[in-house]
Protein backbone atom coordinates (compact mmCIF):
# COMPACT_ATOMS: atom_id res chain seq x y z
CA UNK A 1 0.00 0.00 0.00
CA UNK A 2 1.81 2.99 -1.22
CA UNK A 3 0.49 6.30 0.16
CA UNK A 4 1.80 8.23 -3.07
CA UNK A 5 0.36 5.82 -5.73
CA UNK A 6 -3.35 5.67 -3.86
CA UNK A 7 -2.99 9.45 -3.75
CA UNK A 8 -2.36 9.44 -7.50
CA UNK A 9 -4.90 6.68 -8.32
CA UNK A 10 -7.96 9.12 -6.20
CA UNK A 11 -6.78 12.18 -8.31
CA UNK A 12 -7.21 9.60 -11.49
CA UNK A 13 -10.75 8.63 -10.71
CA UNK A 14 -11.97 11.96 -9.87
CA UNK A 15 -10.80 13.64 -12.89
CA UNK A 16 -12.58 10.39 -14.51
CA UNK A 17 -15.87 11.49 -12.80
CA UNK A 18 -15.32 15.23 -13.93
CA UNK A 19 -15.07 16.58 -10.38
CA UNK A 20 -13.36 18.91 -8.21
CA UNK A 21 -11.17 18.76 -5.41
CA UNK A 22 -13.81 21.15 -3.35
CA UNK A 23 -16.71 18.96 -5.08
CA UNK A 24 -15.37 16.17 -3.65
CA UNK A 25 -14.65 17.36 -0.25
CA UNK A 26 -18.35 18.51 0.00
CA UNK A 27 -19.69 14.74 -0.80
CA UNK A 28 -17.41 13.66 2.12
CA UNK A 29 -17.62 16.23 4.31
CA UNK A 30 -13.74 16.86 4.35
CA UNK A 31 -11.80 20.31 3.75
CA UNK A 32 -10.21 20.75 0.33
CA UNK A 33 -7.31 21.11 1.73
CA UNK A 34 -7.73 17.14 2.79
CA UNK A 35 -8.11 15.71 -0.66
CA UNK A 36 -4.88 17.80 -1.91
CA UNK A 37 -3.43 16.16 1.12
CA UNK A 38 -4.25 12.98 -0.28
CA UNK A 39 -3.82 13.11 -3.89
CA UNK A 40 -0.41 14.60 -3.20
CA UNK A 41 0.57 11.12 -1.02
CA UNK A 42 0.92 13.54 1.90
CA UNK A 43 -2.05 11.89 3.96
CA UNK A 44 -4.09 9.31 4.06
CA UNK A 45 -8.28 9.60 4.37
CA UNK A 46 -9.25 8.42 7.38
CA UNK A 47 -10.96 4.68 7.55
CA UNK A 48 -14.29 5.78 8.08
CA UNK A 49 -13.90 7.55 5.13
CA UNK A 50 -13.23 4.44 2.58
CA UNK A 51 -16.50 3.14 1.60
CA UNK A 52 -18.17 6.77 1.42
CA UNK A 53 -14.98 8.00 -0.90
CA UNK A 54 -14.98 4.79 -3.22
CA UNK A 55 -18.86 5.13 -3.53
CA UNK A 56 -17.88 8.50 -5.01
CA UNK A 57 -15.39 7.67 -7.25
CA UNK A 58 -17.05 4.51 -8.42
CA UNK A 59 -14.09 1.95 -7.06
CA UNK A 60 -14.22 -1.02 -4.63
CA UNK A 61 -11.89 -0.40 -1.45
CA UNK A 62 -9.78 -3.00 -2.90
CA UNK A 63 -9.25 -0.82 -5.88
CA UNK A 64 -8.43 2.35 -3.50
CA UNK A 65 -5.60 -0.06 -1.12
CA UNK A 66 -4.01 -1.40 -4.40
CA UNK A 67 -4.15 2.32 -6.22
CA UNK A 68 -5.63 0.55 -9.52
CA UNK A 69 -8.15 -0.84 -10.90
CA UNK A 70 -9.03 -4.89 -10.66
CA UNK A 71 -10.83 -6.84 -12.80
CA UNK A 72 -13.64 -9.27 -11.51
CA UNK A 73 -11.02 -12.59 -11.71
CA UNK A 74 -8.59 -10.29 -10.11
CA UNK A 75 -10.57 -9.34 -7.20
CA UNK A 76 -11.83 -13.21 -6.53
CA UNK A 77 -8.25 -13.63 -6.16
CA UNK A 78 -7.28 -11.12 -4.16
CA UNK A 79 -10.26 -11.88 -1.69
CA UNK A 80 -8.73 -15.30 -1.50
CA UNK A 81 -5.30 -14.37 -0.42
CA UNK A 82 -7.05 -12.06 1.99
CA UNK A 83 -9.34 -14.18 3.62
CA UNK A 84 -6.10 -16.88 3.74
CA UNK A 85 -3.99 -13.71 5.42
CA UNK A 86 -6.54 -13.29 7.95
CA UNK A 87 -6.66 -16.97 9.36
CA UNK A 88 -3.12 -16.77 9.52
CA UNK A 89 -3.19 -13.52 11.09
CA UNK A 90 -6.03 -14.82 13.35
CA UNK A 91 -3.62 -17.99 14.32
CA UNK A 92 -1.06 -15.99 15.47
CA UNK A 93 -3.23 -13.89 17.61
CA UNK A 94 -4.83 -16.77 19.08
CA UNK A 95 -1.23 -17.75 19.71
CA UNK A 96 0.03 -14.63 21.08
CA UNK A 97 -2.93 -15.36 23.49
CA UNK A 98 -1.16 -18.21 25.20
CA UNK A 99 1.69 -15.90 25.78
CA UNK A 100 -0.51 -13.40 28.06
CA UNK A 101 -1.98 -16.55 29.91
CA UNK A 102 1.47 -17.23 30.53
CA UNK A 103 2.53 -13.43 31.38
CA UNK A 104 -0.39 -13.38 33.69
CA UNK A 105 0.41 -16.54 35.39
CA UNK A 106 3.94 -15.30 35.97
CA UNK A 107 2.76 -12.53 37.16
CA UNK A 108 0.76 -14.01 40.04
CA UNK A 109 4.02 -16.38 41.13
CA UNK A 110 6.30 -13.19 41.64
CA UNK A 111 3.77 -11.16 43.51
CA UNK A 112 2.50 -13.92 46.03
CA UNK A 113 5.54 -16.68 46.05
CA UNK A 114 8.27 -15.00 45.91
CA UNK A 115 7.27 -11.97 47.77
CA UNK A 116 6.98 -14.33 49.98
CA UNK A 117 10.23 -16.34 49.89
CA UNK A 118 12.98 -14.60 48.59
CA UNK A 119 11.85 -11.10 49.72
CA UNK A 120 13.79 -10.76 53.41
CA UNK A 121 13.27 -6.72 53.75
CA UNK A 122 10.20 -4.28 53.23
CA UNK A 123 12.36 -2.38 50.47
CA UNK A 124 13.03 -5.79 48.73
CA UNK A 125 8.73 -6.59 49.46
CA UNK A 126 8.03 -3.93 47.67
CA UNK A 127 10.18 -4.05 44.54
CA UNK A 128 8.93 -7.79 43.82
CA UNK A 129 5.37 -6.93 44.31
CA UNK A 130 5.31 -4.18 42.25
CA UNK A 131 7.47 -5.92 39.39
CA UNK A 132 4.77 -8.85 39.87
CA UNK A 133 1.75 -6.68 39.43
CA UNK A 134 3.26 -5.22 36.59
CA UNK A 135 3.46 -8.24 34.81
CA UNK A 136 -0.12 -9.34 35.86
CA UNK A 137 -1.27 -6.11 34.98
CA UNK A 138 0.55 -5.88 31.60
CA UNK A 139 -0.73 -9.28 30.50
CA UNK A 140 -4.39 -8.60 31.85
CA UNK A 141 -4.33 -5.72 29.73
CA UNK A 142 -2.41 -7.44 26.19
CA UNK A 143 -5.29 -10.34 27.03
CA UNK A 144 -8.50 -7.86 27.13
CA UNK A 145 -7.06 -6.13 23.35
CA UNK A 146 -6.25 -9.55 22.18
CA UNK A 147 -9.64 -10.64 22.46
CA UNK A 148 -11.14 -7.64 21.68
CA UNK A 149 -9.06 -7.99 18.39
CA UNK A 150 -10.18 -11.41 17.36
CA UNK A 151 -14.16 -10.50 18.53
CA UNK A 152 -13.38 -7.91 15.67
CA UNK A 153 -12.22 -10.37 13.28
CA UNK A 154 -14.98 -12.95 14.25
CA UNK A 155 -17.36 -10.26 12.82
CA UNK A 156 -15.81 -9.42 10.27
Amino acid sequence: MNQVDIGTFIRECRKEKEMTQEELAELLGVTQKSVSRWENGRTMPDMSLYEPLCRALGIQVSELLYARRISADERTDLGEKTALNMLTTKSKIETFAIFTEILIFIGIVISITLTKFLADTIPEMIITLVSGLFVWGFGLVLRVKIRKMLRKMGES
